[in-house]
């Protein structure tokens, strides 16, 4: 007598497979930061009515077979831009989304993709940077566990700022 899979049980398995992948093989690059703000820093950006913006890139390390497609300090860069996202100058939250990876250029990687994350303010009130904060830099993995606080202050407050997460 043959025995015959029942439809519920491939559907089921298929979706336990599916979530044994890894988000980024499902192409989920995206992720949460939460920015703070020291009290000096959020006072001068409500008087100046500034804003704040969150600046991601995507890189990894090359495959053998991709080392010509590598930047000039050997990477692979992921995003042909920095994805941005603004947020109201009194901190808060930014999703990043990671749509502007190209997601081709993950074939060339000889291992999981990383992210850079950089805070600034939004130069809405002056050309110039006027906040120094965390920083993110490591393996995308780490940073989609949950989301990363970045905290930031004034640059003349000289805080000292921290690799995340």
């Amino acid at each position: 007598m043959k025995r015959y899979r029942s439809l519920p049980a491939v559907t089921i398995a298929s979706a336990l497979l599916a979530c044994a992948v890894p988000a980024t093989a499902q192409g989920d690059l995206g992720f949460d930061v939460n920015v703070t703000l020291s009290k000096k820093a959020a006072a001068k950006l409500a008087a100046k009515k500034e804003g704040i913006v969150v600046l991601a890139s995507y890189y990894g390390d090359p495959k053998r077979s991709a080392g010509k497609h590598a930047n000039e300090v050997g990477q692979i860069d992921l995003t042909p831009q920095d994805e941005e996202v603004e947020i109201a100058g009194t901190a808060g939250h930014a999703h990043i989304s990671g749509t502007k990876v190209d997601t081709k250029r993950l074939d060339w990687l000889a291992g999981p993709p990383e992210v850079n994350v950089n805070v600034a303010s939004a130069r809405k009130s002056s050309p110039d940077n006027l906040l120094s904060c965390d920083f993110i830099d490591g393996p995308l993995s780490d940073v989609q566990r949950k989301p990363v606080t970045l905290h930031c202050g004034l640059i003349e407050e000289n805080v000292d700022t921290k690799l995340r997460p």
